[in-house]
């Protein structure tokens, strides 16, 4: 059975006519934006320049509000990625192991005015795992993001970000492990090793003036959250907000294991 954006009458239409983004087109085709370029190119219909694609006036808008920063900024620092194929608006992916975590990213992000783009798919990442993966659709107002997070298309820690518990748990979430030596308490350390030097002191900074006893480790680049403050930093995160990371947070577990 032939798919709407299979159909060059329609999709030409669509795209044209009512002059939708390939995002929207692929919003109601429960497919990804790349999909339905794939087949205006393969159709050969003319498409518009990116930039004129995305300044139309019906271009995907979102109304962001601090705890959606916090949010986005969190998922940032860990495994989240934001992307743009032109100057007037990005998308976020995000890529994992669990099915749960991933459609729990698309549920909040939709809470926030973020509309997903296609499915979520599936797929094996070349080393015998397999992956979830997640796209929004393009907006406008996710381009400040791209610009601060990737000014030269590398990412970095943007010197303005605030850490509080809802950008720190995310954080966690996605980079961060909770592990214990063979005598002593919990500790936990958070994989920054793709950042900067000073990006990473910049973050343990940020952590210390919140009060827990941060360092970095010079062998890997990687933050170590001492046991003395790991209890604390749980805290201070609140609950895990997925049960398929539920056993980052368990603390007393940890405690147990090495008593």
């Amino acid at each position: 059975m032939t798919k709407l954006y299979q159909n060059k009458e329609w999709l030409k239409k669509k795209y044209w006519d009512e002059k939708l983004s390939t995002g929207q087109i692929g919003e109601i085709c429960k497919m990804s934006d790349t999909a339905i370029w794939h087949w205006l190119k393969k159709y050969n219909i003319p498409t518009r320049s990116r930039g004129n694609g995305v300044s139309l006036v019906d271009a995907n808008h979102c109304d962001l509000s601090p705890k959606a920063i916090s949010w986005i900024n969190g998922e940032l620092l860990g495994d989240g990625g934001i992307y743009n194929r032109s100057k007037y608006s990005a998308r976020i992916q995000y890529n994992s192991k669990f099915l749960e975590y991933v459609q729990y990213v698309s549920d909040t992000l939709n809470s926030f005015g973020i509309k997903q783009a296609g499915k979520i798919r599936g797929s094996y990442d070349g080393k015998g795992s397999y992956r979830y993966s997640y796209v929004s659709l393009h907006y406008v107002e996710l381009l400040s993001f791209r610009k601060k997070w990737y000014p030269e298309d590398k990412k970095i820690i943007p010197k303005g970000l605030v850490l509080n518990p809802l950008t720190i748990r995310q954080w966690f979430i996605g980079d961060g492990s909770l592990a214990h030596r063979k005598e002593g308490r919990p500790y936990i350390t958070l994989a920054t090793c793709g950042f900067t030097i000073p990006d990473v002191l910049f973050l343990v900074k940020k952590l210390i003036d919140l009060g827990f006893k941060a360092t970095r480790r010079k062998s890997n680049n990687v933050i170590y959250i001492t046991t003395k403050s790991t209890k604390n930093f749980l805290d201070y995160i609140g609950k895990c907000p997925v049960k398929c990371y539920e056993y980052k947070f368990n603390y007393k577990k940890e405690v147990m294991a090495n008593v």
